[in-house]
């Protein structure tokens, strides 16, 4: 029980820390899910959620931090112990001075920010990527273990982090994320393999709650901060990032140095034992290792099934790779 209610109680910390940064709505939502896990649901939540209401329509987020802390006099207690015990500077800024305490006290239970010793500045493996107008820093989950944890333990991050959930190798028909120990309001979008916006989904803290997208060639899912603005037809860079294009082509000269009897800007197809078997001219029609992959996995299940359904499906994802590379920049097809 003592377990139950401190997870509740950090949940509230962090709605607290959501209101001061001006998610009101996403924080109200939290605060009832916080409370109906740990209580169940009862008339007192109701009460809660309309008073949470009224002082989010005011914009007073003091108000609203002060009536959560005589709802909840220990988290209150605590926060004032912890302030006395680490002697927490003041800046005179009273919204800010919550801010820094409540963060100081969540990274002290082992909550952290995304991008400040957290996930994303541990790891180099991320990618840039462009979606409509902005850009993103996305941390690339790619291991079972990685898409497992998602945000976990992440109390905050910047409007430009994100998690990307990465499926290019094997893309999905069906996907389902869940928020349970996820502590900040996301938007869940799922991506096609085109690099295109399928769906945009909201997922709420603490929800158990599937959020499922049943869409074939789902190739990619990434999170970010709710009210991230990103829309269904929305257009990314994603696969050029994730193929790292710029890599392979370096590789591709160091591979002609290393070689000189190759041509330069030329393509040659290897065989097993090292020779080469072919020179292609311009024209071919070539898929990358990533779509050949899918194709041949597509293609033995046809064949084993024999059924419709998957000869349709191994030919729509071939007509839509075909596709992709008629439309792709002149940067990047070989002539």
């Amino acid at each position: 029980m003592a377990n139950k209610n401190q997870k509740a109680n950090d949940a509230i910390l962090m709605a607290m820390l959501q209101d001061l940064q001006g998610n009101s709505a996403a924080s109200t939502a939290a605060i009832a899910m916080a409370n109906i896990k740990r209580d169940g649901a009862d008339q007192g939540d109701i009460h809660e959620i309309a008073v949470n209401d009224i002082l989010d329509n005011a914009q007073d987020p003091i108000s609203k931090i002060k009536f959560h802390l005589g709802q909840h006099p220990e988290i209150k207690e605590n926060l004032m112990k912890f302030a006395e015990e680490k002697n927490i500077p003041e800046t005179g800024n009273t919204i800010q001075d919550l801010i820094n305490l409540i963060q100081a006290r969540l990274k002290d239970k082992g909550y952290d920010k995304f991008a400040e010793g957290g996930q994303f500045e541990t790891s180099d493996t991320w990618v840039e990527v462009q979606i409509a107008d902005k850009t993103y820093n996305l941390l690339v989950a790619s291991t079972d273990e990685q898409k497992e944890k998602g945000l976990m333990g992440v109390i905050e991050m910047e409007p430009n982090e994100g998690m990307l959930f990465d499926y290019s190798d094997d893309p999905q028909a069906e996907v389902s994320f869940w928020m349970k120990d996820t502590d900040i309001p996301l938007d869940i979008i799922f991506v096609n393999q085109d690099g295109v916006v399928i769906s945009v989904k909201q997922g709420q803290p603490l929800s158990e709650e599937y959020i499922t997208e049943d869409s074939e060639f789902i190739s990619c899912v990434i999170e970010l901060n709710a009210n991230s603005g990103v829309k269904a037809g929305d257009k990314t860079d994603l696969f050029e990032e994730l193929n790292n294009i710029e890599t392979e082509e370096l590789d591709r000269e160091d591979e002609a140095d290393e070689h000189p009897e190759l041509g330069v800007n030329r393509l040659y197809v290897y065989g097993s034992d090292g020779n080469v078997q072919a020179e292609l001219q311009g024209g071919e029609r070539i898929f990358s290792r990533k779509s050949s992959v899918v194709i041949i996995r597509k293609a033995k299940k046809a064949y084993v099934s024999k059924e419709d359904k998957d000869y349709k499906a191994l030919g729509r994802y071939i007509f839509n790779e075909m596709d992709a590379q008629d439309n792709r920049k002149p940067e990047y097809v070989n002539n």
